[in-house]
């Protein structure tokens, strides 16, 4: 049961993040082409997706449910699935003309650029953070050398 909660948490704030993520995006692209307003059904397939992709950040990239996989692996795994998801998405809620191809070469290169720079600029946190705690932990040594 304890599992399940840490789950549920989990999902509940990765979804909150996604769903505020995806109204940054979306806002952005009515600026873009110019409309006045956002349409219910589309306000609430960007909450579901929100929340599905919470739940596949989870599956891809902690350990609760699958165990020992390769970060790159779990890249692939989140890419495919949550690229199908969405497409889904788009195609069920309308989000752009479905029988025109440039529409699909947008959106396919759209969610592309995100996805690389949302993985760079997670690498660059990390490899930033991993930096300043080698830094800490050089310190630490360092002054109880001294002692």
């Amino acid at each position: 049961m304890k599992r399940f909660f840490e789950v549920v948490v989990a999902v509940k704030e990765r979804a909150a993040m996604n769903y505020a993520a995806a109204m940054c995006i979306y806002i952005f692209f009515l600026w873009v082409f110019k409309q006045e307003g956002a349409s219910l059904p589309v306000l609430f397939s960007l909450l579901v997706v929100g929340v599905m992709s919470g739940l596949m950040q989870v599956v891809a990239f902690s350990d609760l449910l699958i165990k020992k996989l390769a970060y790159g692996w779990r890249m692939v795994l989140f890419f495919v699935v949550f690229g199908g998801i969405l497409t889904a998405f788009a195609v069920g809620f309308g989000w752009f003309p479905t029988d025109r191809a440039e529409a699909w070469v947008s959106f396919a290169v759209i969610f592309v650029v995100i996805f690389a720079a949302i993985a760079a600029g997670i690498e660059i946190y990390y490899r930033a953070s991993g930096r300043k705690w080698d830094d800490k932990l050089d310190w630490y040594r360092k002054t109880r050398e001294r002692k």
